[in-house]
């Protein structure tokens, strides 16, 4: 039987900026207790549902690593703190909410606003070069692992975007509603989409896809 790296992708569970809606970025900010609920659940759905991970890997924000700390009690290895794994910068909205962006800088706000083409925000990490970050860290993970390997990371939301991007071999950034403490469940045989392979569906299995089971919401 074939050998998979198996994947569990994990965003930090509620932090103070999201129920601020702050436009967090790489600002560093603790979880709300709502937050604290959510990965306290997560752990103890993890501890039923999963076996040991050889390893957590987690973005150094205050955010991911509360939410990590609670799943590292689960197993006896350190979290191993990786700042690729970080979210993408906001720029000069970084830290602020849109109503305090609108008022800051209205014309870039309300260019954003008004077309479907892709708008930089000045300063900003682009979807390109968060992309490329994805694609480096997702070849690290082929690097340091082997197939049978359970790997668990806990990021965020925008990074996980781009990541999921690259484990699917996708050609556009999707909008993915993601929720706070979500799990996304990759089996890979191979990290390279060959053509030999890219149809074989044995290759790439999902298992989980934005799901929150621990918090009784499956759909």
């Amino acid at each position: 039987m074939a050998e998979y790296l198996k994947l569990l992708l994990v965003r930090h569970g509620e932090s103070l900026g999201n129920l601020e809606g702050r436009l967090e970025g790489q600002m560093s900010t603790a979880l709300s207790a709502t937050g604290q609920w959510q990965a306290r659940q997560l752990a103890a759905y993890l501890q039923e549902y999963q076996p040991d991970p050889v390893c957590i890997y987690s973005s150094p924000l205050q955010r991911a690593v509360e939410t990590a700390v609670y799943l590292d009690a689960l197993i006896e290895r350190p979290i191993q703190y990786e700042v690729a794994l970080q979210e993408l910068h906001q720029g000069i909205f970084q830290g602020l909410t849109w109503a305090e962006a609108s008022n800051r800088y209205p014309q870039i706000c309300e260019a954003l606003t008004k077309t479907l083409d892709y708008q930089p925000v000045p300063e900003a990490e682009t979807l390109v070069a968060a992309y490329q970050r994805a694609a480096s860290w997702y070849q690290t993970l082929w690097q340091r692992h082997q197939p049978g390997d359970w790997v668990w990371m806990v990021t965020h939301g925008g990074f996980m975007q781009q990541l999921i991007r690259v484990i699917l071999g996708c050609d556009r950034t999707w909008q993915i509603p993601i929720r706070h403490t979500a799990l996304f469940e990759f089996w890979l045989l191979n990290p390279d989409l060959t053509k030999d392979r890219q149809h074989n569906s044995e290759c790439w299995k999902i298992f989980k896809f934005n799901e929150t089971p621990h918090l009784g919401q499956n759909t």
